[in-house]
């Protein structure tokens, strides 16, 4: 005949001790809270450039450009995430030499890359250089032609510049693309302007206004214009058209006699 088997019995305050060993280990594997503060936060991982830029779309330029830095990080020699961390570093108003070295990289190893070329203009314009800005912008639109944002900012570095002829032929190359862009037509007509073809200057005014008959701006320019070349009566009736028009009284109908 089988003996029963023991059950194993401990008095009380052994048990009490199990379980303050059971809790004390339980506790020993949850980092504590100044044990944690003092962890350092680990690297972001590369995600996409994809990823990088959608946060910036969501409003997190911060977290975006964080984001491209760790993709140059991991693909140092790939351009796109440095032209996008300089860019991201002009628009947060960040370091400037940290900006002009990811372009640096850019551009050697992609020198035919336009919109590299592009933001080194922006960052030379930053700095208060406008012929090296120039330069390089020259440099995007030879390498795209069709580079607007550049030949827009090139027309006017050149006015500044005092070089007309340079400011006018970007400027016009924008008004054949574009020919609605009124902003455009106007800084063209105040370079013919300056040159003293005055009616060219009338023609590019004139266009402005047939695309924005009712704009301000357009309206002034070109009452302006016709002051300064002695054409009173013109800037008059211009003006007259930027006056509220008086709103027709409808006349009161007579009663009916049926």
């Amino acid at each position: 005949m089988r003996r029963p088997a023991r059950l194993c019995y401990l008095p009380r305050m052994h048990w009490v001790i199990l379980v303050a060993c059971l809790a004390g280990a339980s506790d020993a594997a949850q980092p504590s809270a100044l044990t944690g503060a003092r962890t350092p936060a680990a690297a972001p991982s590369p995600g996409t450039l994809s990823d990088a830029l959608a946060l910036e779309a969501g409003g997190d330029d911060a977290a975006a450009l964080q984001a491209v830095e760790a993709l140059v990080l991991s693909q140092p020699r790939w351009e796109l995430p440095r032209m996008e961390a300089a860019r991201l570093l002009l628009k947060l108003g960040g370091s400037m030499e940290q900006a002009e070295a990811h372009l640096e990289v850019a551009t050697r190893e992609a020198p035919t890359n336009p919109r590299a070329w592009y933001l080194r203009g922006l960052i030379w314009e930053e700095r208060g250089n406008p012929m090296q800005a120039a330069r390089a912008y020259e440099t995007a639109v030879q390498h795209r032609g069709s580079y607007e944002e550049a030949r827009f900012r090139l027309g006017g570095l050149w006015v500044s510049l005092g070089d007309l002829l340079k400011a006018e032929l970007h400027y016009r190359y924008l008004a054949r693309a574009k020919p609605e862009w009124v902003q455009v037509r106007l800084q063209l007509a105040d370079v013919l302007e300056k040159q003293e073809r005055l009616l060219d200057a009338e023609t590019e005014l004139l266009a402005a206004r047939s695309f924005q008959p009712d704009s301000p701006l357009v309206l002034r320019r070109l009452a302006d214009f016709y002051d300064r070349t002695e054409r009173p009566q013109l800037a008059a009736k211009v003006r007259k058209s930027m006056e509220p028009q008086e709103k027709r009284r409808m006349r009161a109908l007579k009663p009916s006699r049926r």
